[in-house]
């Protein structure tokens, strides 16, 4: 009875986490555009299966030979020291199958002559791992603009507290980050004017510039504007600038 018991109990387990695992969607790496996600989302999986630790913690030393009185105590932590060994192994080819498996038929070549998890990861991460990202960052944040609906690339929009968040992950990548203020600085050269104003002038009783909670704080209250139009339009169908039906404010050429 017990052993169906633990039979049931393991094969309910093991259900889960093949559902956890299944629910773990990892797209295949193929450049370091996707790095970033497919790093986190492989850490998650192997959290999931209970490997991930074969990549950051040392094998277990063998044991050392114990004194002759202690010959039976010496056996048992030899088996457990084993047995131990065993799990790693098997732990550590799981790990590096995950990883494996989800590199590219482009890529893959390049990463399966390593031969444990550890040495497949760091490789993966020596190539596409903040390769360049601190200049490719600083770059970034010197040419953005921000735009008031879709961001400037004809995509999904982006919400101006979106693109400041950006902003700001940006300026977090790089080696020598900006300080509060200086990105508050530099930003508000790039924002709308009314923002960029409201955030000056926020600040200005402080004595100080502008920082980045003078900025978010304008910023949301925008942000609460825009949707505010917004809904009010749809529900009048009229356009808040001009006052004409059949488009919105944003799509307003008068």
């Amino acid at each position: 009875m017990r052993h169906a018991l633990d039979f049931c109990t393991f094969r309910a387990n093991s259900q889960h986490v093949l559902a956890l695992i299944m629910a773990t969607t990892v797209r295949p790496l193929n450049g370091a555009d996707g790095y970033l996600r497919w790093k986190e989302s492989m850490l998650l999986r192997l959290h999931t299966v209970g490997v991930a630790y074969v990549l950051f913690d040392d094998p277990p030393p063998a044991p050392a030979p114990g004194p002759a009185s202690g010959e039976e105590e010496s056996a048992a932590a030899a088996a457990a020291a084993a047995a131990a060994r065993r799990k790693r192994a098997r732990d550590d080819a799981v790990c590096r199958g995950h990883i494996l498996t989800a590199l590219s038929d482009r890529i893959f070549p390049d990463y399966v002559r390593h031969g444990t998890a550890r040495a497949a990861w760091e490789a993966v991460a020596r190539t596409y791992d903040g390769a360049g990202a601190s200049d490719v960052a600083r770059r970034m944040l010197d040419d953005l603009e921000f735009f008031d609906d879709d961001g400037g690339g004809g995509g999904a929009p982006a919400t101006l507290l979106e693109q400041i968040a950006h902003a700001e992950a940006l300026a977090a990548a790089m080696d020598s980050p900006p300080s509060d203020g200086a990105l508050a600085h530099a930003l508000c050269k790039k924002l709308p004017q009314e923002v960029a104003i409201a955030a000056i002038m926020r600040s200005s009783g402080g004595g100080g510039g502008a920082t980045m909670g003078d900025v978010w704080h304008v910023a949301r209250i925008m942000e609460g504007f825009r949707v505010c139009r917004e809904g009010m339009e749809e529900l009048h169908g009229k356009c808040g600038n001009c006052g004409e039906p059949g488009h919105h404010a944003g799509d307003c050429m008068g």
